[in-house]
């Protein structure tokens, strides 16, 4: 019952298996919908799937009808919804959905986006919507009336730096969101805890050499510390790197200290006035548990280009 945004991972794992595989996205919509175009369900031949498409109105007949094209080795696209020969699939927001299935090939696409992603590169799948087909491409195709493009963006990673139970809440909430989550602290016993929740772990020091964690457009850099003197060399190193966005935890009066020391001759390629500080929406959190949804909220808001 876990959401998966992501469906290539299940997708390969299945294909190491041996298993044959389908890959339905969503092409268009008339009329409203709970996922954006490009939502996929990734499905398998008996069966099992991952991802979502319709939030539970359509998903059984997606399924059902990408495993008989499985069976037939066939590419095809289904409407669902108004205008649909399928009555007795209803959608309640009263639109009509296309839903595209690749199945001839399948493997050769999930296999390169696979690659792509392990390297945390952007990769695209052009669907011709005429001929039925899928190819992968290494560079954004034009597109047009008959042409759907899948973006495939590397799994968007959090690295968080702090220690004690902010920590802690933190990093589960944000594993739990479905994030790529990495736990970075001098604090044993919540590298502890959070090895036991499954959240990728690593001790530090402060002489480790944070550049070398290579922060990249798909990720966030998030500090909680309360001894302020740890997160000078993070931040620096968040300031250089390529990091989608910066945030770290502190009153405004801390975050005026820490923009001060951060304004040395010591050159960054970006100025210290975007890390968000203090960091989170302000919903009135009073928790760490609170903190950590505010912290995500914000960060949710800053990737979808919404104000926060």
């Amino acid at each position: 019952m876990k959401f998966v945004e992501n469906v290539i991972p299940f997708l390969r794992e299945r294909l190491e298996a041996g298993e044959r595989i389908a890959i339905a996205t969503l092409v268009n919509i008339d009329g409203s919908s709970p996922r954006p175009v490009g939502a996929q369900i990734g499905v398998c031949e008996d069966g099992k799937s991952a991802g979502m498409i319709t939030g539970g109105c359509a998903e059984s007949a997606i399924v059902a009808e990408a495993q008989r094209c499985i069976k037939i080795h066939e590419n095809k696209i289904v409407r669902y919804g108004e205008g649909s020969p399928y009555l007795d699939v209803v959608l309640p927001c009263g639109s009509g959905i296309d839903i595209h299935i690749e199945t001839k090939n399948a493997e050769e696409i999930v296999r390169a986006v696979a690659e792509y992603d392990d390297t945390r590169r952007t990769g695209y799948v052009e669907i011709d919507l005429d001929q039925l087909t899928s190819a992968f491409r290494d560079e954004a195709p034009q597109r047009d009336q008959n042409t759907f493009v899948k973006t495939h963006d590397p799994d968007y990673r959090i690295f968080v730096f702090g220690e004690g139970v902010n920590l802690a809440s933190f990093c589960a909430n944000a594993s739990a969101a479905g994030f790529d989550t990495r736990a970075f602290s001098p604090d044993e016993a919540a590298l502890a805890y959070l090895g036991e929740q499954g959240v990728t772990c690593e001790q530090i020091h402060r002489t480790a050499d944070f550049n070398a964690l290579r922060f990249d457009e798909f990720s966030a850099v998030v500090t909680l510390f309360h001894e302020h003197d740890w997160e000078t060399a993070i931040l620096r190193a968040a300031l250089t790197s390529n990091a989608d966005y910066i945030g770290a935890l502190g009153s405004r009066t801390t975050h005026a200290a820490r923009l001060e020391a951060l304004m040395t001759p010591l050159q960054t390629k970006r100025p210290a006035t975007i890390i968000r500080g203090p960091i989170g929406m302000d919903i009135g959190a009073q928790n760490p548990n609170e903190i950590a949804v505010a912290i995500l909220a914000e960060i949710i808001a800053h990737r979808r280009g919404r104000r926060s």
